[in-house]
């Protein structure tokens, strides 16, 4: 059976995330091999099931945890004789990846990266801890319930578990490139840059702050950020764009001025450049939820 895209969370969504539960307490659980862009993480609650990851086919059982990456071909299959609950958590990788603090992002970027390096033979599937199953737990009773602040707490929720795989050594990091002295070195910038990016902080400004000449800045701000200078400024911009977005009652000529820019056209061309789609749809998205 050939592969085909599913395509379940809009990137247009404010909160691109999704939490239930499969099972076959009607009818057996078949979920022919797709992929998508979203990364998956699933919980085994009760019962056994087959698990397609790309190329392999697993037997998971209760309590295994199962990472699948975005771009995976995967599907699952149980009988219903055997009865199965799975807790499936779904999100875009933008979802953890649109963060600006250093420290985080060493980690989150970092493991993306991995999560994109993959091979067939690296382990997917591991052993539950009760820690972990609190956050799954957390995660899906928040996300179910959605009550004031539900979307921080589920965030949160995700970054624990991220962080105790890495931890557990259940993913394997690639090296990262930045070292901590230079995390030390850029972070008192990246805070300036934080209270102050609705200014126009140019390069040659920037780079005075860490003592580094214009040459040498730019490639030392890239190795610690993984954008370039003015790349950095626009994510920072439009992450502070996207809570406006949310959360005030403003039109996008106002978000865009407040945020930095002064020409609307070019805030919406920054905005879908770094979002894939244009701050209106947030707007619309927003308007359709209320």
């Amino acid at each position: 059976m050939k592969p085909y895209k599913e395509n379940l969370i809009s990137p247009e969504l404010p909160f691109p995330v999704e939490i239930f539960i499969q099972d076959n307490e009607k009818s057996n659980i078949i979920v022919k091999p797709h992929w998508h862009d979203c990364i998956e993480i699933l919980y085994m609650i009760q019962g056994t099931a087959l698990q397609q990851i790309n190329d392999r086919v697993l037997k998971v059982n209760v309590n295994d945890i199962i990472l699948l990456n975005n771009g995976d071909i995967h599907g699952t299959w149980c009988a219903a004789e055997d009865k199965t609950k799975i807790l499936v958590v779904k999100f875009l990788p933008e979802m953890i990846s649109n963060i600006s603090n250093i420290y985080e992002s060493k980690y989150i970027i970092t493991f993306l990266q991995s999560a994109n390096k993959y091979k067939d033979d690296s382990p997917r599937v591991f052993q539950s801890t009760d820690e972990l199953i609190d956050l799954f737990m957390g995660a899906y009773n928040e996300f179910i319930n959605k009550k004031m602040g539900y979307e921080i707490f589920i965030k949160g929720y995700i970054y624990q578990m991220i962080a105790i795989l890495i931890r557990n050594d259940n993913i394997r990091l690639f090296q990262p490139t930045i070292k901590e002295n230079e995390l030390i070195e850029i972070n008192p910038l990246l805070k300036y840059i934080e209270l102050h990016y609705k200014e126009n902080i140019t390069l040659e400004e920037a780079a005075s702050m860490v003592n580094k000449s214009y040459y040498h800045f730019s490639r030392f701000f890239k190795k610690a950020t993984g954008r370039n200078y003015k790349e950095y400024i626009d994510f920072v911009r439009v992450c502070e764009a996207e809570k406006l977005l949310i959360s005030k009652d403003m039109n996008i000529s106002q978000i865009a001025y407040e945020v930095g820019y002064n020409n609307v056209s070019s805030f919406n061309r920054v905005y879908k450049r770094i979002r894939g789609y244009s701050p209106s749809k947030i707007k619309k998205a927003k308007t359709a939820k209320n």
